[in-house]
């Protein structure tokens, strides 16, 4: 069976149900506002067993939670539980624990987990963590000057400064960013700034890029037209796909989209690495692919050994790895 956790509003999940229902395989769509209504699991938190014991109840019908083939997340934590007849700090208490234990489900399942959550979430930027810019930097790539701000007259400037050639992304938005440009630039700070703080990188000469990674692959690669740029696609010296799998697999990602530049003077510049790719900025072509490649990774059969491992292909921690006591404030 699969399950995609999901709104029904969201565009990947629909299609991903879809592809899967038509291929013939079992697969339920739970929106979030109905996860805690129609799952019930029976999961024993037991360290060191190489396969997952207990079982899901899911509208009425019993399954076994090793028998899980693939789940494909689409929402984001906490969820949003209905508890107005609790106190605030019975609320409070009740959602921390929810999202704890299916944070710790989702890490604990062998099956492809598209994408698993992480405590705390994700940095929004590789640069807004120290962590996350030394991977882009283990990987080869280059981390532009960037410049994070709440004065839109502060962003303005510094547009201008970087010759009117930047990528601006709103601070802690699962969203990814957008590239400025001359014509329609200082109305998109205006735009984004009347909600909120953002982070602006300058963008180098060169060839920009979009690559969408799925299951450890590079799935579709846009070229991005840029009448700044003077250099041609036969002319990259590299062409940074492997760097992006690797990036993306390292991140505990196994579908983001990276947004990369190959710099004139050779640099190998990442912009951003979004675990939420933008279904309506691709071509309708990259938009199929996509979703086959998402239901091939949730279809496939695989050995339970492909998964023990730190850093898998799909963002698992591993069977063999022990979990760890995590800390909460006192009540």
């Amino acid at each position: 069976m699969v399950l995609v956790l999901a709104d029904t509003t969201d565009p990947w999940a629909s299609l991903v149900h879809a592809e899967l229902c038509r291929r013939g395989l079992d697969v339920l769509l739970i929106p979030r506002a109905e996860l805690l209504d129609r799952i019930r699991l029976n999961w024993p938190m037991a360290a060191g067993s190489p396969t997952v014991a207990g079982t899901m109840v899911i509208d009425g019908r019993s399954f076994e939670c090793g028998a899980l083939r693939g789940v494909f997340v689409q929402w984001v934590l906490p969820l949003p539980l209905l508890l107005d007849d609790l106190s605030v700090q019975d609320r409070d208490y009740v959602l921390r624990e929810t999202t704890a234990a299916w944070i710790a489900f989702l890490n604990s399942l062998p099956c492809p987990v598209i994408n698993r959550p992480v405590p705390g979430g994700r940095p929004a930027l590789l640069g807004g963590s120290a962590v996350s810019a030394q991977i882009a930097r283990d990987c080869g790539f280059d981390l532009p000057a960037a410049r994070y701000t709440s004065s839109e007259a502060d962003a303005v400037l510094q547009f201008a400064a970087w010759n009117e050639q930047a990528y601006l992304k709103a601070l802690g938005s699962a969203e990814p960013g957008v590239v400025l440009s001359r014509q329609n630039g200082i109305e998109h700070i205006r735009q984004v700034m009347e909600r909120h703080a953002v982070s602006l990188q300058a963008i180098p000469q060169g060839q920009r890029m979009t690559v969408y990674v799925v299951g450890g692959d590079a799935a579709a690669t846009i070229l991005h037209a840029d009448e700044e740029s003077s250099q041609r696609t036969a002319d990259l010296p590299v062409f940074p796909t492997g760097r992006c799998v690797d990036l993306v697999r390292a991140l505990g990602l196994s579908f983001a989209e990276c947004h990369v530049v190959v710099a004139a003077d050779g640099r190998i510049c990442c912009l951003d690495v979004n675990g939420a790719p933008n279904y309506w900025r691709c071509t309708r072509a990259v938009q199929r692919r996509l979703v086959q490649r998402l239901a091939d990774c949730l279809s496939e059969e695989r050995s339970m050994a492909f998964y023990d491992s730190a850093r898998g292909t799909h963002g698992g921690s591993g069977a063999g790895q022990r979990l760890c006591q995590t800390g909460g404030p006192e009540r």
